[in-house]
């Protein structure tokens, strides 16, 4: 593009633009954008949240990445205006409730992992090929793309989407040869994209299946977790605040998601009001859970960073929650306090008990899963039983009358001055020579 006397080049270059890019998304994070489009593919296919047939393969080691599906694949028309876009442009369709959103996840991830991509789709309507070496694009002034193969005819299925990336970057190379990466990545993914495993999408990587662990609270006729759901500015949000058995601090605290991704875990923060509004975390509350579902049909209106792994915490939407948050979380943190063998604190003079041990009965309850709970047997404020405290004192007052000739001989054999000294340790002395 040539330019006249009065115009300044202010386009970016390819090198810079890719480096800026990749820059500061962890290569964990760069995967999950990945699967993130790969679980949109699923929610558009099958709306009723059924996902037990669907798969997401992924293989990665210091040769290739590799990630396939069978979730619908994308269309041609996707791929030739607005998927490989570097941006979203204003016309792009929006899929309800998505966790990924054409913009620059795709490419963001493909440019963090290597420098040869080779992109398939097979949808309804279309199935095409994409062959991308980076380093002969880079040398190209023109920013568009060329199809290896294009059929826009009707395909069969099964329909899926499969990429994979060769001639790695070296530190991608190095971390997917290591086995903790590997192991960091199944957790990462796990813990995200458990709502959409729950409802069937299989999750493999390197071959290992990944298995959710289902949410559960206590859930009785005396003790409920507390439910507040809320529409706000087209976002609908839900907040439950209960009780588990699995009772460790590393996995107490709040847990945040969005459009069902896990983007918050076991959190203890100033974020979810720890410190900020309620007390520290202290081991004692280790039987805590909070989970908070941020819903919204354009998920541009929730309170996630741009990476999905965190959360805006400046967004408006997010303070209005903490608040509620924080409402919600008090009751059960305070019963957590009671239960416990000094509830008010220590105490030199003073014991407390509780009428019964209910730590002892806790683990003859049952807790069930909130995605299986009755909402409408919620309320917003925990319910749990009133137990009575009992307060012993551990100390009590010795009194008695002996003669004063006596008492000053005591007083002076034992070098003390008062009488509370002499009675201590004339007790001791007893104590020690007869008790003990």
């Amino acid at each position: 593009m040539e330019f006249n006397q009065n115009e300044i080049n202010a386009e970016p270059t390819k090198e810079f633009f890719i480096n800026m890019l990749v820059k500061d998304i962890p290569l964990i994070n760069a995967i999950q954008d990945l699967i993130d489009n790969s679980v949109d593919g699923a929610i558009k296919l099958r709306p009723s949240g059924d996902y037990s047939d669907l798969y997401i393969k992924i293989r990665a080691d210091n040769e290739r990445f590799e990630i396939e599906d069978n979730c619908g694949g994308f269309s041609s028309h996707i791929a030739r205006n607005y998927a490989f876009r570097f941006g979203r442009p204003d016309d792009a369709p929006d899929l309800p409730h998505s966790v990924g959103r054409f913009g620059v996840g795709m490419k963001r991830a493909l440019f963090k992992m290597g420098k040869l991509f080779l992109i398939q789709s097979i949808c309804e309507k279309s199935r095409f090929k994409l062959d991308i070496n980076i380093d002969e694009w880079k040398q190209k002034k023109e920013w568009t793309l060329e199809f290896s193969e294009l059929d826009e005819s009707t395909q069969q299925q099964p329909y899926g989407t499969s990429i994979c990336v060769t001639k790695l970057n070296e530190n991608t190379a190095e971390q997917f040869s290591t086995n903790s990466f590997i192991t960091s990545l199944i957790k990462e993914v796990r813990t995200s994209h458990e709502t959409v495993i729950e409802k069937g999408l299989k999750i493999y990587i390197n071959g290992i299946l990944l298995e959710h662990v289902p949410v559960e609270l206590y859930f009785s006729d005396e003790l409920k977790p507390a439910y507040v759901e809320e529409e706000v500015n087209g976002v609908n949000i839900r907040i439950y605040a209960g009780m588990t058995k699995t009772g460790t601090p590393q996995e107490a605290g709040w847990y945040i998601y969005c459009n069902g991704r896990l983007l918050v875990e076991a959190d203890k923060s100033e974020l979810t009001g720890w410190g900020n509004g309620h007390n520290l975390f202290h081991n004692t509350y280790a039987m805590f859970r909070g989970y908070i579902f941020f819903d919204a049909i354009k998920s541009e209106l929730l309170p996630w960073n741009t990476t999905k792994n965190g959360i805006d915490s400046d967004s408006k939407l997010f303070r209005y929650a903490q608040q509620k948050m924080l409402n919600i979380m008090r009751p059960v943190t305070d019963f957590l306090k009671k239960i416990k063998d000094n509830p008010y604190g220590d105490n030199e003079e003073t014991e407390y008990e509780i009428e019964m041990n209910y730590t002892e009965k806790l683990e003859t309850m049952t807790t069930q899963r909130i995605s299986t709970i009755d909402i409408n047997a919620l309320k917003p404020v925990f319910q749990s039983p009133k137990l009575k405290i009992i307060r012993k004192p551990l100390t009590q007052k010795i009194q008695y009358n002996k003669p004063i000739a006596e008492i000053e001989k005591a007083k002076s054999v034992l070098n003390v001055t008062s009488l509370k000294e002499l009675g201590e340790k004339t007790f001791e002395y007893f104590y020690r020579m007869e008790c003990k």
